[in-house]
């Protein structure tokens, strides 16, 4: 579950109006040096550990492949190129489904479309490579539309996103551990758990949603953070500009993992193995409980790649063509991370106007 990021997103982005007194001056509220030096030692021992991590999921990946065959895992990815723009075209409408949501939680022409793009695009090398890329991509989101929508509705958006992220999430992981347990015959300990996962989803997405809601936390955090507390009075009002789980939005998220879905259903179609609606749902719930289990893991590298070996039976594929799977998500990933990254670069905001 992602932590909700009103506080901290408010305070030094431009368009805010948290963070001042009613006089309009700035509320004398600093973090002194010893809470500053111990946030750069938790920064750092928990950089360390993700790139740690990160070493163990490369080397798994890599006993992987040394596993099955470097020349069975290529060659399965070769059969899978003619596939590959249709792979992107399912990718960018996915991204679409989300930039949608967010438009659909922003007022009305605040954002220009175009800046909602870009937004999107920028944040997509987070959200896919680094550890809780969902919780830290949305941050990221948060900071971008803080000027023009200001930064309490920003980061009640990053919250929405993430509450709906989760809640959207759930319809289909419902749907993939029914696929799996009727391919598998029966309730198999995969079906169980990416029910489970489900089930995860729902309570988290739904705890995102009630804990932005509640007065009580945010009024003891306003007495006790000065600046900050002024900051999350502004976000809680923002915050209930939309019902718990807004239906527009929610309905994008949806379409955007039933596109995921869609994916998973061209990718077994591209290593040649048997696909369809049930196999498809089975793949997807196979990614997403790899995605799970990885979550800390940059990129999920070795996690998904784990899962796919783990699952290939169920799925009628080879051990090199479900390692090619994993492979062909990362690399995708990985196309769309560059691009993101060529656009911050050379994709410049403009300031919105006043």
């Amino acid at each position: 579950m992602a932590h909700l990021p009103p506080a901290g997103a408010a305070e030094g982005c431009p368009g805010g109006e948290a963070g001042r007194t009613g006089g309009g001056e700035e509320a004398p509220f600093t973090s002194p040096p010893a809470a500053r030096s111990a946030a750069a030692g938790r920064g750092r021992r928990r950089a360390l550990l993700h790139a740690a991590l990160g070493g163990i999921g490369v080397a798994a990946l890599a006993a992987l492949i040394r596993h099955v065959g470097a020349a069975e895992m290529l060659d399965a990815l070769a059969r899978a190129a003619p596939l590959l723009p249709l792979l992107v075209a399912l990718e960018a409408a996915r991204l679409g489904c989300e930039t949608l949501a967010t438009g659909a939680l922003c007022p009305r022409r605040s954002v220009p479309p175009a800046e909602l793009v870009r937004i999107h695009i920028v944040t997509y090398p987070v959200m896919a490579l680094m550890p809780a890329g969902r919780a830290a991509g949305e941050a990221v989101k948060a900071a971008l539309l803080s000027p023009h929508v200001g930064a309490p509705r920003a980061a009640a958006i990053a919250a929405a996103n993430q509450s709906l992220a989760l809640l959207a999430a759930s319809p289909l992981s419902l749907l993939a551990a029914l696929a799996i347990a009727r391919i598998a015959g029966g309730a198999s300990p995969l079906a169980l758990g990416v029910l489970a996962h489900a089930a995860l989803l729902v309570a988290s997405g739904l705890g995102v949603a009630y804990a932005a809601r509640q007065r009580a936390a945010f009024a003891w955090l306003a007495r006790r953070l000065g600046r900050a507390g002024n900051a999350t009075a502004a976000f809680q009002e923002a915050v209930r500009e939309h019902p718990p789980v807004p239906p527009r939005p929610f309905a994008c998220c949806v379409a955007g993992r039933a596109i995921q879905a869609a994916q998973y259903a061209v990718l077994l179609a591209a290593v040649g193995a048997e696909t369809g609606p049930l196999r498809a749902l089975a793949a997807y719930g196979v990614g997403a409980a790899g995605t799970a289990a990885g979550d800390l893991i940059p990129g999920q590298i070795g996690a998904t790649d784990g899962a796919f070996a783990l699952a290939a039976p169920l799925l009628g594929l080879t051990a090199s063509s479900a390692i090619a799977i994993s492979v062909l998500v990362h690399l995708l990933q990985a196309a769309f991370a560059l691009a993101g990254i060529a656009v911050t670069l050379a994709w410049r905001r403009r300031p919105p106007a006043p």
